[in-house]
């Protein structure tokens, strides 16, 4: 895999993180997750015709994904938590009449509700917030079919608008959950003047916490 960010700095993020989560496993107030998602993309692509207007390009579709990784929920005030993680998300799409496919690292930031019992051991959450996403590679097949890197068309930092709900059932050693959210870039992920791509996906989330 392509890295475009140094690997001091991916080091120094992980190293972060891992440091949050170790010292958030020793509070009540915080539940540590793992989660893995299949996601649906709907990529938009524009350009600049001649006239200067953006065009939607034919080649804009999405594809299908995944993402996975580490979550924490911080309880600091009754049904309300703070909401944030790390994870690792591999999503495709269409871009100049061929498959792309980018590697995203995407650090979710978000306030969660979780509902008292509905019934026995379950409740209905909701969340809302933003996601801080750094594109770590990119790859896209050349004329003979053979995948290179494409990096030099993304640009490395985004920005994207996530909301999302859906269930926790309680068991004895933790909690599973199942939702759906839908997330929204705001940001142009495209470095390449005249050309905007806005990524934007729906995951199904499959969350385990401990």
């Amino acid at each position: 895999m392509d890295i475009n960010l140094k690997n001091k700095d991916m080091k120094k993020i992980l190293s972060i993180w891992i440091l949050i989560f170790a010292l958030t496993s020793y509070g009540q107030d915080f539940k540590i997750g793992l989660t893995l998602a299949p996601t649906i993309n709907f990529n938009k692509h524009e350009y600049k015709d001649a006239d200067g207007k953006w065009v939607t390009a034919e080649d804009g579709s999405g594809g299908l994904g995944w993402k996975g990784g580490l979550l924490a929920d911080y309880n600091f005030a009754g049904n309300y938590n703070v909401h944030s993680g790390l994870l690792i998300h591999s999503k495709s799409f269409d871009m100049d009449n061929t498959d792309a496919t980018v590697t995203t690292l995407e650090i979710p930031l978000a306030l969660k509700l979780r509902s008292k019992e509905v019934t026995d051991n379950v409740h209905i959450t909701g969340f809302f917030g933003g996601t801080f996403d750094i594109n770590v590679a990119a790859k896209q097949k050349d004329q003979n079919g053979t995948q290179v890197s494409a990096m030099d068309y993304f640009k490395t930092f985004g920005m994207s608008f996530m909301a999302g709900a859906g269930a926790e059932y309680d068991l004895d050693f933790g909690s599973v959950g199942l939702g759906l959210s839908y997330h929204l870039g705001f940001t142009n992920i495209s470095a390449i003047d005249g050309s905007r791509i806005t990524p934007k996906h729906l995951s199904i989330d499959l969350v385990f916490y401990f």
